[in-house]
């Protein structure tokens, strides 16, 4: 009988695309996707300049367009090959090999991140299963505009060492908030305009006060979950089914689906930095978000009364287990949200399919996912209580919690009080 990653791999995965055979001591791959990026040597040269690891790694970018793209992303594309291929070519012999794929007539219908990302691992993971690691090598993400801290591929290997049960990561990450951040990590072209700093400021506030909230009521897949900054392991990606297509929010749902695995880890020692920008790429995300700053001047997330809502729900388990029912009533928002068919019928077929109250919470909280939480976040914020300025909401979350308040309430001090939370510094 075929092997798990061989079964993927004969249905999901695509022909091969790298002839080089990899190093017999391959144990981790980075898949970068690129498209109409103007600065894929920077970040290939801040990984080259990393510590090497133990293990072997490797680099894979995915260099895609399609025929829907205008010839001016079509040129940059080309330009941008052209570009790697000359500094690979004057760098000569490295610890680090990094491959270029060219693929600019992806099918226009899924063409975009989710299928570049998918291309890539795929072919990490047929390249660390030629060597015998379609168990226990590592698939990490990056991007084609970040920089990372020199102990990158180290603190990476590392963790997975320290958490050999871990499915997955998520990897910190910062972004620069000055033209001195952006100048100091080596970010090439002109530094965008303080506007912008301020936008991915407040954008970089609202993730993390939403992971942070999510941990404040107790949600069990608070972590970021971040394109560029996480990683999981060979065996991970294949059982729940690779990488999707999504042209937008790929992230969010693949590291989710890792979760349901075991707990994914956060990595507070590594840090990536992604490059603040514009972009309407995509309807959200980063790109989006610092563009509506800049237009708007202010930033809003979800009320800090919307996560106790959902606070209600999760303390609901144990009771819902035995009686069916819960325990209290629910807030007005989670009473709507809910509607009758939860105790109607998603409660009895959960509990009818549990036989003990461990397998009910953990088929409760398959149903109650992040997805659904980010459901009922919308919900709760749109029809009960409005949004938040996440300045006002950051600074409620940290009184709740009973952690010092920055002199500045602006979104930058905020932010990296924020910072110093997730990194176990304050």
């Amino acid at each position: 009988m075929a092997e798990p990653h061989e079964q993927y791999l004969r249905k999901s995965a695509g022909a091969r695309l790298i002839e080089a055979t990899p190093h017999p001591g391959l144990r981790l791959v980075v898949v970068i996707p690129c498209h109409d990026e103007p600065d894929l040597v920077g970040a290939l040269e801040c990984l080259a300049n990393c510590e090497p690891p133990l293990g072997q790694a490797e680099v894979i970018v995915v260099i895609n367009g399609s025929e829907k793209n205008t010839p001016t992303v079509a040129r940059q594309n080309r330009l941008t090959l052209n570009q790697a291929t000359g500094w690979l070519g004057k760098r000569g012999n490295h610890w680090l090999p990094i491959h270029l794929l060219h693929l600019p007539n992806l099918p226009p219908k899924h063409a975009g991140v989710g299928q570049a990302r998918k291309i890539g691992m795929d072919e990490a993971l047929q390249r660390l299963a030629d060597v015998g690691q379609a168990e226990d090598g590592l698939i990490v993400c990056y991007d084609a505009d970040c920089r990372c801290s020199a102990n990158y591929f180290t603190g990476i290997e590392s963790h997975f060492a320290e958490q050999p049960a871990a499915p997955g990561c998520s990897i910190h990450f910062e972004h620069p908030l000055d033209t001195g951040e952006w100048i100091a990590l080596g970010f090439g072209g002109d530094a965008p305009d303080q506007a912008l700093f301020d936008g991915i400021a407040a954008y970089e506030l609202h993730l993390r006060y939403h992971v942070l909230a999510q941990k404040f009521i107790g949600f069990p897949y608070g972590f970021h979950t971040i394109g560029s900054a996480m990683a999981v392991r060979a065996w991970a990606y294949v059982k729940q089914g690779g990488m999707n297509r999504r042209q937008a929010g790929e992230d969010f749902y693949f590291l989710q689906k890792i979760s349901w695995l075991a707990q994914v880890t956060e990595l507070p020692h590594v840090t990536v930095h992604p490059s603040p920008r514009l972009s309407d790429r995509v309807p959200f995300g980063t790109g989006k978000a610092v563009g509506d700053y800049v237009a708007n001047g202010r930033l809003a997330t979800y009320p800090l009364q919307a996560y106790r809502d959902a606070q209600w729900l999760l303390g609901q388990a144990d009771s819902i287990w035995e009686t069916g029912q819960p325990s209290g009533k629910p807030t007005e928002a989670m009473a709507r949200f809910l509607g009758e068919a939860f105790t109607g019928s998603v409660v009895p077929e959960i509990r009818a399919n549990s036989g003990d109250l461990g397998a009910f919470r953990k088929r409760f909280f398959r149903w109650f996912n992040a997805f659904r939480l980010m459901k009922f976040l919308n919900f709760a914020r749109d029809e009960i209580h409005g949004p938040a300025a996440v300045e006002v909401a950051a600074a409620e979350l940290l009184e709740c919690m009973k952690r010092p308040l920055p002199e500045s309430g602006g979104a930058e001090a905020l932010l990296r009080q924020f910072r110093r939370l997730e990194k176990g510094e304050a």
